[in-house]
C-alpha cells in the first residue's frame, strides 16, 4: 500500500480488498490484513470511493464494528446502505447514531427490517413524523409501552400515525384502551372487538380523553377574559364537570381551576384562593362542598389543594416545573400501583376511573379496581 504513489490508486485497492472481503473467502489473518488497509486508507479516500466501498461492505460477513460505525456516521451518500442493511452495527451504535447525527440518518435507521426496542425508543424520541410512521409501520419493531405513549403524546391528531399504530398485531391493553380516544369508526370497532374492551370502559375513556385535548390544546398566554367566556359556554352546556376540574387541577392548569371553582361556588376567584389557601384545613373542604364536586374526588382534591398551597404559580397560571413529579405519587397512591410507562395524562385517567368506580361499588374491591385500571 505505501508504494502506492497516488491516493485514488490507494483508494481503488482499498475497493479491491472490499470486494475480496465481501465475498467472506478469508483466514481470520487475511480479515486482519483487510480491516488494516481499509481503517488506513478510509480517512483520505473521496466521496465516490467510501460511497463504493459503503455499497460493497453493507452485507459483508463479519464486518469490522469499527469499519461500519466510520461508514455509518459519514454524509448519507456514504452512510445509507450501512445504516439500512450492516448488521455488524451494535443496538449501541445505532441509538449514537439517531441521537448525534442529522435526522436524515434516524430516518434511514428506521428503515431497518427489523428494530430493537432500544432502537425504537430513540427513533421515537426524535418526534419526526416520517421516522415515527416508519417504526409504527414496522411489525418487526419492538416497541416498548412508554415508547407508544410518547408517540400518541406527539401524534395523537396525526391520522397516518395512528392508523399505523392500530394496524399492528398486538398493543399493549393500555395502549389500545388509550387509542380508542384518538380513533373513530371502523378502527375503533376493530380495537374493542380485537382487545375484548369494556363499552362502559371505552366510553369513560372517550370522554376522558376529550377532556384532556380541551384542557392541553390552551396556548400559553390566553387572556383570562377568553378562559372565562370558555368556561361559561361549558358551564352552561353542562360540560364543566369534576373530572375536567380535577383533570385540570392534576394538570397544574390553575388557569382553569381557579375561574372555574369560582363559577361553580359562586363567588370571586380572591375568595377561592383564600379558601385553598386556609393554614386550618376547612377552606378546601368548604369550596368542594360549595362547588358541589362528586364525592368520589373528596380525597384527592384535598391532597392537591395541599400540594399546590405554597407552590408559586407561573406566569400564565401554570403550575411550576416539578409539579407533576409531586402529582404523580398521589395519583401513584389512588390506583394503588406504580407505572412509570404511562403518560402522565393517562395517569389521571386511571386513578379518576378508579375514584369514581371505587365510590359506585364500594372499598372493598379496591384491589381489583386498581388492577383492571390498570389493564392487568
Amino acid at each position: 500500500m505505501s508504494a502506492d504513489p497516488t491516493p485514488a490508486r490507494r483508494a481503488a485497492t482499498m475497493l479491491s480488498v472490499a470486494g475480496v472481503y465481501q465475498a467472506g473467502e478469508m483466514t481470520s489473518e487475511e480479515r486482519e490484513i483487510a480491516h488494516a488497509i481499509i481503517n488506513a486508507v478510509l480517512p483520505e479516500a473521496e466521496l465516490d470511493f467510501r460511497r463504493k466501498l459503503a455499497e460493497t461492505l453493507k452485507s459483508a460477513p463479519g464486518l469490522d464494528r469499527g469499519i461500519a460505525r466510520r461508514l455509518a456516521e459519514d454524509v448519507m451518500d456514504v452512510a445509507r446502505p450501512i445504516l439500512a442493511e450492516c448488521l455488524s452495527l451494535t443496538d449501541e451504535d445505532l441509538v449514537a447514531i439517531i441521537e448525534h447525527r442529522s435526522i436524515e440518518h434516524a430516518r434511514t435507521v428506521a428503515t431497518r427490517p427489523q428494530l430493537s426496542a432500544a432502537v425504537s425508543t430513540a427513533l421515537i424520541r426524535t418526534d419526526d413524523e416520517t421516522v415515527v410512521l416508519r417504526v409504527a409501520a414496522n411489525e418487526n419493531a419492538a416497541i416498548p409501552t412508554q415508547a407508544y405513549h410518547r408517540m400518541l403524546d406527539r401524534f395523537a391528531d396525526n391520522a397516518n400515525v395512528t392508523d399505523a399504530v392500530a394496524q399492528r398485531r398486538a398493543l399493549p391493553v393500555a395502549v389500545a384502551e388509550r387509542m380508542t380516544t384518538v380513533v373513530t369508526g371502523r378502527i375503533l370497532e376493530r380495537l374493542i372487538d380485537k382487545y375484548s374492551l369494556e363499552p362502559a370502559r371505552v366510553s369513560a375513556l372517550i370522554e376522558h380523553g376529550r377532556e384532556n385535548i380541551l384542557l392541553t390544546s390552551f396556548a400559553p398566554g390566553q387572556r383570562a377574559e377568553e378562559m372565562r367566556a370558555l368556561i361559561d359556554a361549558l358551564h352552561q352546556n353542562g360540560l364543566l364537570s369534576s373530572t375536567l376540574i380535577l383533570r385540570a387541577f392534576c394538570l397544574g392548569n390553575f388557569a382553569f381551576v381557579l375561574p372555574a371553582l369560582s363559577l361553580k361556588a359562586g363567588i370571586q376567584i380572591s375568595n377561592v384562593r383564600a379558601l385553598l389557601g386556609d393554614e386550618g384545613g376547612r377552606g378546601p373542604q368548604q369550596l368542594f362542598e360549595r362547588c358541589h364536586l362528586d364525592p368520589s374526588f373528596r380525597e384527592l382534591f384535598l391532597q392537591l389543594t395541599l400540594l399546590g398551597r405554597h407552590e408559586r404559580v407561573r406566569r400564565f397560571g401554570f403550575a411550576p416545573e416539578g409539579w407533576r413529579t409531586n402529582v404523580r405519587p398521589v395519583l401513584d397512591d389512588v390506583i394503588g400501583d406504580s407505572n412509570a410507562e404511562q403518560a402522565f395524562e393517562q395517569r389521571i385517567t386511571e386513578a379518576l376511573l378508579v375514584l369514581a368506580t371505587r365510590h359506585t361499588h364500594g372499598d372493598g374491591q379496591e384491589a381489583m379496581i386498581g388492577r383492571r385500571a390498570l389493564g392487568r
